[in-house]
C-alpha cells in the first residue's frame, strides 16, 4: 500500500513538474562546438562570445590549437545570436561555424569510406 501510494505521488509530482518547465518555456541547455576559419581577428571572437553570453550561453572550453570554443546553450539562444543585426555585418568575412557537439565517427553517409 505505501508503495503504490509512493509510486502515485512520485509520477504525479514527476508530470507536474515536466508541465511547469513547458509552460515557462525552459530549454535544455545543449552542447556546441563553434569555430571560426583561420585568420579571423581575435575582436570577431570576443563579439562573438559576448553576445552568445548576453544570450544565455555559457562557454565551457576556448580551444588554443584551432579558432573557436565549447559552450552550452539553448537554441533559442543560438538563433536569437544568428538574427543579431551586429552578427549580419560579420556574417559574409568572419562567419563563424556553429555546430552541435556530439559523436564523431568515420562511416561515410552515402558514399565513400566505411569502417569494417
Amino acid at each position: 500500500m505505501q508503495f503504490k501510494l509512493f509510486s502515485v505521488l512520485l509520477c504525479l509530482f514527476i508530470t507536474f513538474v515536466s508541465a511547469a518547465a513547458i509552460l515557462t518555456g525552459r530549454e535544455e541547455k545543449v552542447g556546441y562546438v563553434v569555430s571560426f576559419k583561420d585568420g579571423t581577428p581575435s575582436s570577431i571572437i570576443d563579439f562573438t562570445i559576448k553576445k552568445l553570453k548576453e544570450a544565455g550561453a555559457e562557454i565551457t572550453h576556448e580551444f588554443s590549437i584551432i579558432k573557436g570554443f565549447a559552450m552550452r546553450a539553448t537554441e533559442t539562444a543560438v538563433t536569437e545570436f544568428e538574427t543579431l543585426k551586429d552578427y549580419a555585418a560579420i556574417q559574409s568575412d568572419w562567419k563563424p561555424i556553429i555546430e552541435k557537439d556530439g559523436p564523431v565517427g568515420i562511416n561515410a553517409v552515402g558514399g565513400g569510406l566505411k569502417a569494417e
